[in-house]
């Protein structure tokens, strides 16, 4: 049987990631170092918008959703895999607009990419999505799923040190 979360983890959580978390937190599950200006550059390009809090000045935290943080894992593992900055852009512009349940609930979704074209097959109801155009190239599959299961365990063990 699962434990419990403590209701202050589990308050923190919900009330956001600091940009020093989800910086650690990409150190720890994909090996990459991001800096601040990396956050800064997706947030500006309207990729990955802090969704709890946005920039207030000078002392006020930024604070990413968990979802915020999942999007910014997969555009790094994906990146490591060959998709470029603009392709994921794409990705998630299509994801927002045709099926935002992909981001919403993505635990039963696969992403499938050659590191051109990218592909989501739910495997609750077998539908598969062409998101991009497909080059019949040798394919990568991304389990959504199990990068949420270890995101939200790397928070838990975060917040855990402090």
């Amino acid at each position: 049987m699962p434990k419990r979360v403590p209701e202050k983890i589990r308050t923190r959580i919900l009330n956001g990631l600091k940009s020093r978390d989800v910086i650690e937190l990409m150190e720890a599950l994909e090996g990459v170092r991001l800096s601040f200006k990396h956050l800064y550059y997706y947030e500006h390009s309207g990729l990955i918008v802090p969704s709890i809090r946005k920039a207030r000045g000078r002392g006020v935290p930024k604070l990413y959703s968990i979802e915020d943080f999942i999007v910014l894992r997969w555009l790094v593992s994906l990146q490591k895999r060959g998709i470029s900055v603009r392709r994921f852009r794409d990705v998630v512009g299509f994801l927002r607009e045709k099926v935002p349940e992909v981001l919403r609930k993505p635990q039963s979704w696969v992403l499938i990419t050659d590191g051109y074209s990218v592909k989501f097959f739910d495997r609750v109801s077998y539908k598969a999505l062409d998101v991009l155009r497909d080059t019949g190239q040798y394919l990568f599959v991304f389990p959504v799923g199990k990068v949420i299961e270890e995101s939200e365990q790397a928070i838990k063990d975060l917040t855990l040190k402090e």
